[in-house]
């Protein structure tokens, strides 16, 4: 006998890994292989797939996986959809619909009185790995970096792809929430966080590699420290797995990836 975990999602769902299972014949089986950073912002999508579901007698599971073994289910057919970075999908895939959904990035803001405009990811990493890192190799300025992250459930998920992933750099100050860290941001400060349309009015972006970070860079992928996420499915596929996509790609839900940091992708044809 299955065992049956009702559905949670995410940071709801922090720690899931399997959920419910539907009706024989009529299994939606997502596969995770993003780490968990894309699929947070999709519980909205996927409560409603899991709720219409429910009226159907139909139920679906989700299993956190290493983009390796959910690329090995998909293609034995243990799975009908999974979820993965760009950068893990091997370029001789076949016989795979790849639908870009996301994009996400890591963005490094400082206070708008800071002169510096711009890192090369080398001395950014520098900086991070520092022990006492200052400011004068980059600004001229002499006082000390305070660096501030956040925890990796709250969004040090991207740092960590780029920065290194035990997230364990000596003097990062770390906070569970982006409008709390900005609340420790300065001139002096050298924040790492996800990308927001939201940011305060005295603190600035630094370009990375002369590349400013935008909705449009970012989304292009011209901006160095991005990450973009895709939907991968079997060329032919069940009915639930393309509701849930057109789902995650309307503008209700577009909306809804803003909220979560990330960036909607338009499907081809589509405006930025």
């Amino acid at each position: 006998m299955r065992k049956i975990v009702r559905f949670t999602v995410y940071s709801l769902l922090a720690a899931l890994s399997v959920a419910v299972l539907p009706a024989k014949g009529s299994d939606f089986r997502i596969g995770d292989g993003s780490g968990g950073s894309a699929l947070t912002p999709l519980r909205q999508a996927l409560l409603k797939l899991a709720k219409d579901a429910g009226k159907e007698n139909a139920e679906f599971s989700i299993s956190r996986l290493t983009p390796q073994q959910a690329l090995k289910k998909l293609a034995a057919g243990e799975l009908e959809l999974i979820i993965m970075e760009s950068r893990d999908i091997p370029a001789n895939l076949k016989n795979l619909s790849r639908i870009p959904f996301a994009a996400e990035a890591l963005i490094c803001y400082t206070g708008r009185g800071n002169p510096l405009q711009s890192l090369s990811i080398r001395q950014l990493k520098e900086i991070w790995a520092g022990d006492r890192p200052v400011w004068r190799p980059y600004n001229g300025e002499f006082n000390d970096i305070h660096r501030i992250g956040l925890d990796f459930h709250h969004g040090g998920f991207v740092e960590a792809r780029f920065l290194g992933g035990k997230l364990r750099s000596a003097g990062v100050f770390r906070v569970k929430d982006i409008r709390r860290a900005w609340l420790f941001c300065s001139s002096s400060a050298l924040l790492c966080a996800p990308w927001s349309e939201e940011l305060p009015a005295d603190l600035k972006a630094i370009a990375i590699e002369g590349i400013a970070p935008a909705p449009e860079t970012i989304i292009r992928r011209k901006y160095p420290l991005n990450l973009r996420y895709e939907f991968i499915t079997l060329k032919k596929t069940i009915p639930a797995a393309d509701k849930f996509i057109k789902l995650v790609m309307s503008p209700e839900y577009s909306a809804m990836l803003r909220e979560s940091s990330l960036l909607p992708i338009p499907s081809k044809g589509g405006k930025l």
